[in-house]
């Protein structure tokens, strides 16, 4: 599953350090947020009504804009308070240790990196309105342990040139930082319609893999990622799934099968 995750309001807990996906369990699915998504419906394909899609306007990055944009957010934000108050102390000062055991950082790079978490919303932000339903997902690269970085996925139709702009914080106290952005104009689709198409097919998948444990949105990989547990399970039996779900969705799928059952409907 992917380390990688960007969460609408606090980063810097340690729930994001074992959160290697946007996936959540079957259970707690319903809600529509930017993070995770999860009668009787027929079992041929959920896409039967989808509607023609309107040609694509092209959308041209403006770095210099997005960063006019987020200085003044920053300048509107209390941006030392904000990052101490969302902590409690002991998060504060576990965070960073485990941070640091998940992804093979020093202790010194995790906690450069949990602060950039911290302050980087407003940016985030910036960023987001400037796309608009542009954007597929937004994420943190954690894996990389050369850079920390925010990575973008856009519709194709995103034209950024550069791909990559540093931002450079300008608050006194933190204007020795900077993070890269990231832009993967890649995506046939928007977060929206992704959204939608997952929320749509969850109840069939559920009826037909009863043993389904998670249904959720990978942003590292663009991928509707569903986990079924299985006694016995192979890569043929894998690929089939993901044939049959990627059909029924109508967005790449992802099948994964736990080593054990997660939760029973």
């Amino acid at each position: 599953m992917n380390k990688s995750y960007l969460t609408g309001s606090l980063m810097l807990s340690i729930v994001l350090l074992s959160a290697c996906s946007n996936t959540s369990s079957v259970a707690k699915t319903k809600a529509n947020t930017m993070q995770t998504m999860p009668t009787k419906v027929a079992s041929d394909s959920v896409m039967s009504d989808k509607p023609v899609a309107e040609p694509a306007i092209t959308t041209t990055i403006d770095w210099q804009k997005i960063e006019a944009v987020a200085d003044q957010k920053y300048q509107e934000e209390p941006l030392a308070d904000y990052y101490l108050n969302i902590l409690s102390e002991e998060e504060r000062n576990a965070a960073p240790w485990f941070y640091a055991q998940e992804f093979d950082v020093t202790i010194t790079e995790a906690q450069q990196r949990l602060l950039l978490q911290g302050i980087s919303m407003p940016l985030i932000q910036a960023v987001a309105e400037y796309l608009g339903e542009s954007v597929a997902a937004i994420y943190y690269e954690n894996n990389n342990p050369n850079e920390f970085s925010i990575k973008i996925t856009t519709l194709t139709s995103v034209q950024a040139i550069p791909s990559k702009f540093v931002y450079h914080f300008k608050q006194d106290e933190f204007n020795r930082f900077s993070i890269p952005i990231y832009i993967q104009a890649s995506s046939d689709k928007s977060q929206q319609q992704i959204m939608a198409l997952q929320e749509k097919a969850w109840p069939e998948i559920l009826k037909r893999y009863p043993d389904t444990q998670t249904i959720g949105f990978s942003p590292m990989t663009n991928t509707i990622n569903v986990m079924i547990y299985r006694k016995i399970s192979d890569e043929a039996e894998r690929e089939r799934l993901e044939a049959e779900l990627t059909e029924l969705v109508g967005h790449p799928v992802v099948v994964e099968f736990p080593k054990n059952r997660i939760t029973t409907l």
